[in-house]
């Protein structure tokens, strides 16, 4: 099932937050409300003149309609009405359990809450909170949606009332009511010692990892054990407020904050010091994952490298995908494809793919059907791909068809940059592989692999612009940088080092191994590379993650391997059920 489609109920701000996100990630939004006015016009929604109608067809639902259970149980009837088998139907609420809102729907197994943090634009959570009979794949997608279109999806284990985020935002403001009541301290006064201690502390690392941290090396187990009793000993209150209290309190925020009257540049102040905060602390916590691709299965996959976790996001690609590059602003994988073999494959080798059918295709980060950006035909057989994240062009080797090409983000201006047909003995020693680009210093760099067992591997540099007058078959700019390499398959390059990093699935003792060597300066060869890990079964995928000096390999096998760059330590984090190919490395 293609997730393109959502359904929004309700155009209240919280509904209207969620068609905003939704239609900046490319989704096709369609939005009912008894008020078809409140939908703005002109930005691109599809405004629907009732429920049946906007959930016909739509593979994620959010209703937001008012915080009533009776309500919100009448909307999800009609929803469950007109959705499909497959549809998640999720609600926005704050405070009602999935089990209430599904009891006697007929499509209670596909209802969960998706509760956003207001305003949702700008806080990224998002709780999911599954009923007892929720299906786990459908929470699981739920999941990929929403992060598909940039929030911070949590899935809760069951649901339980105010679910998380609420039941702690209780208990601080229980206590804060109580110090206020009885004089410990003022309204502004509390703000500023949570503003200044916890407030900091929890947004940066949460509230475990800060206890985990405040025990120093022994961590939570020594804050337990030797502060556990002072703490026990502090007892906590649930506020007893009159009428005249409640007066009182009110009284002390006005004062300290304002009224109505001010209440538009209170929330833009709000907003800007959130963004502010999210920036630096959401620059902190990115975390690396995966993008794999399993030729043989024909599928492109999510590997968290943390957990090992693997998430088929498209399967059924018959065209033998080989190599992609991820886009995380923009919200989509980019692959290339061989196209279809020429017949069957020989026992122990691959098949041929000397027809001109390569393709470069694209899916959503969260899956979906693909689409074809540079047409089938356009070249002959599609290998690595990476892109210059700056302009978000695209560029790709053809090994059969000997060559490099360059695209537009989009696939269009398609431009070929190299022509190595008629430049070496043999047809194979002209097939070109890998690639990695340094659009800061304007360079091109790819592999040529040679024959199997022949040492005719090479790696090889040139401008990212063709010389002017000079065109991909007669340009001079190119050197050599390695030569007799076993069989250099993908590259990655890190640029602020001014290293360069490859597989190499050859044949001998430096074959099927991950090498490493400096970016020799213009008109010098490149230095003998130090092989950082050896033993993979034909190494192809390479990814670089330079925050953590860590990098990836995915092999034949299956296997996807990370090799710890300052040690040298090495884990298996999964293993794909075909032969693993491609691999990129994206942050969320």
């Amino acid at each position: 099932m293609s997730e393109s489609r959502v359904a929004i109920i309700g155009a209240g701000v919280i509904g209207l937050s969620w068609a905003e996100l939704f239609l900046e990630s490319g989704w096709e939004v369609s939005i009912f409300d008894v008020s078809p006015d409140a939908v703005p016009k002109g930005r691109g929604f599809e405004v629907a003149s009732s429920i049946e109608e906007a959930v016909r067809g739509a593979d994620l639902v959010q209703e937001n309609g008012p915080e009533r259970l009776d309500i919100k149980r009448d909307l999800l009837g009609q929803i469950a009405a007109a959705a499909s088998d497959d549809t998640i139907i999720a609600s926005s609420t704050s405070s009602l359990l999935p089990s209430l809102l599904a009891d006697g729907n007929e499509r209670a197994d596909q209802i969960l809450v998706g509760h956003p943090y207001n305003p949702p634009q700008i806080m990224p959570l998002v709780e999911i909170v599954p009923g007892p009979t929720t299906r786990d794949e459908l929470v699981k997608r739920a999941e990929r949606i929403y992060r598909d279109i940039g929030k911070v999806p949590v899935a809760l284990q069951r649901e339980i009332p105010g679910f998380v985020g609420n039941r702690v935002q209780k208990a601080v403001l229980d206590e804060a009511m109580w110090l206020i009541k009885h004089g410990v301290v003022d309204a502004r006064a509390f703000d500023i010692i949570f503003q200044e201690s916890l407030g900091l502390r929890w947004a940066s690392i949460g509230v475990l990892e800060a206890s985990h941290l405040g025990g120093g090396p022994a961590g939570l187990r020594h804050i337990i054990e030797h502060v556990g009793k002072a703490l026990d000993a502090i007892e906590l209150h649930r506020p007893d407020m009159s009428e005249a209290d409640r007066d009182a309190l009110v009284q002390q925020v006005e004062d300290a904050y304002g009224v109505a009257d001010t209440y538009a540049s209170r929330a833009e102040r709000r907003d800007r010091i959130t963004r502010a905060v999210r920036g630096a602390v959401g620059a902190e916590q990115l975390r690396p994952v995966l993008y794999a691709l399993d030729v043989l299965e024909g599928s492109v996959n999510r590997v968290d490298p943390h957990t090992g976790e693997v998430t088929q996001l498209h399967t059924g690609l018959t065209e033998a995908p080989d190599g992609l590059v991820v886009d995380t602003k923009a919200g989509h994988i980019t692959f290339t494809c061989m196209g279809e073999p020429d017949g069957e494959a020989k026992a122990g080798q691959e098949p041929e793919f000397a027809t001109v059918n390569g393709s470069v295709q694209r899916i959503s980060l969260g899956g979906g059907s693909a689409q074809v950006i540079v047409p089938r035909g356009s070249f002959t057989t599609g290998k690595q791909i990476t892109s210059d994240p700056a302009t978000g062009r695209l560029f790709w080797s053809d090994r059969e068809g000997r060559g490099i090409y360059r695209a537009e983000a989009d696939g269009s201006g398609l431009t070929r940059l190299v022509d190595t047909r008629g430049t070496g003995e043999t047809e194979v020693q002209e097939w070109c592989v890998g690639i990695a680009v340094d659009p800061e210093a304007g360079d091109l760099f790819w592999t040529q692999k040679g024959a199997t067992g022949a040492a005719e591997g090479r790696i090889l540099r040139a401008s990212l612009e063709l010389p002017e007058g000079e065109t991909a078959a007669t340009r001079t700019d190119i050197e050599t940088l390695w030569s007799g390499l076993p069989e250099p398959i993908d590259l990655e390059i890190d640029a602020e080092a001014r290293m360069l990093y490859w597989s190499d699935r050859g044949e001998g003792t430096d074959g099927n191994t991950l090498n490493r060597a400096p970016i020799p300066e213009t008109g010098a060869k490149g230095w003998r590379p130090a092989i950082l890990s050896r033993g993979f079964d034909e190494a192809i995928g390479l990814a670089l993650d330079t925050v953590h000096h860590a990098a990836y390999v995915a092999d034949l096998s299956g296997a996807i391997r990370q090799i710890d760059l300052g040690s040298g330590a090495e884990r298996v984090v999964a293993t794909l059920p075909g032969a693993a190919t491609g691999l990129a490395l994206a942050w969320e």
